[in-house]
């Protein structure tokens, strides 16, 4: 299926690992204008010799704190200036959510939390949404997990985060629709990233077994047998930012083997 996305500019934040680096490569076999940032120059320059290598085509990169209000407005002031419109905006880049009994986690950790999660998908859309506006519409991918719609107390802090991006999505897409810019979510449940591998060799020393004992546990209680792989995601964001999902908006379309509870997950 050729998905009509040669030559459209899509930045993807948080390119440079796990999902996000998955749908940037997917995204770079399609044709793209690829643009991804991180926070660090390291990441950024080994996520591009990984796509040229595999893909042949050349990212630009740009380092860029989405925590920061500064640094998402200089981004978006270089990329208009360099291309001019940004066709597609894949918000996956977030910093780190506070976890634990919620009764230990104080005020400012709360509010810093928001801003390491929520308030980076909010400050990144209102950087891009004008310029897409200008063009005359755009598609905005949102990644947003699926702790959203499965609360658990030690992970409230996160689950209320995505849970609020949930909304987020919904009302940027009744926004966005007079002007022609589609906004959809991705909730993808577990996912085998690097940073997965790491937590479960910690998880797995500290249990006393080996890491491949501990993963295997954890698939066995999977419908699938399986967690999925990054690419798995990245495929899913692809095709929900092509013009062939040109009447899907709104939605929050959840990618986990089944592996949550509920209808409407």
């Amino acid at each position: 299926m050729d998905l009509q996305l040669t030559q459209k500019v899509v930045l993807v934040t948080g390119g440079t690992k796990g999902i996000g680096f998955a749908a940037a490569t997917t995204f770079a076999e399609e044709g793209v204008q690829l643009i991804i940032t991180a926070s660090t120059e390291q990441s950024l320059q080994l996520a591009v010799s990984k796509i040229e290598a595999s893909t042949g085509v050349t990212a630009d990169a740009y380092c860029c704190d989405v925590t920061s209000d500064a640094d998402v407005a200089n981004l978006a002031d270089t990329l208009i200036t360099k291309y001019g419109r940004i066709d597609v905006l894949v918000n996956n880049a977030a910093g780190k959510v506070p976890v634990g009994d919620f009764l230990n986690i104080d005020s400012q950790a709360w509010l810093e939390g928001w801003n390491q999660k929520l308030q980076c998908y909010v400050r990144m859309v209102q950087a891009i949404f004008p310029v897409m506006q200008k063009r005359g519409g755009g598609r905005i991918v949102n990644v947003v997990g699926t702790a959203a719609r499965n609360p658990k107390a030690s992970y409230m802090a996160v689950g209320m985060s995505n849970a609020a991006l949930i909304n987020f999505n919904k009302s940027l897409a009744e926004r966005g629709a007079k002007d022609n810019i589609l906004v959809v979510g991705v909730s993808p449940s577990g996912v085998r990233t690097e940073r997965w591998e790491r937590l479960t060799q910690g998880r797995a020393d500290g249990e006393g077994k080996t890491k491949q004992q501990l993963q295997a546990e954890i698939d066995a209680a999977l419908p699938l047998g399986r967690m999925a792989n990054p690419e798995e995601i990245g495929d899913v964001i692809c095709f929900l930012a092509s013009p062939r999902a040109s009447y899907i908006s709104g939605s929050i379309v959840t990618v986990d083997g089944n592996s949550t509870d509920g209808v409407f997950n």
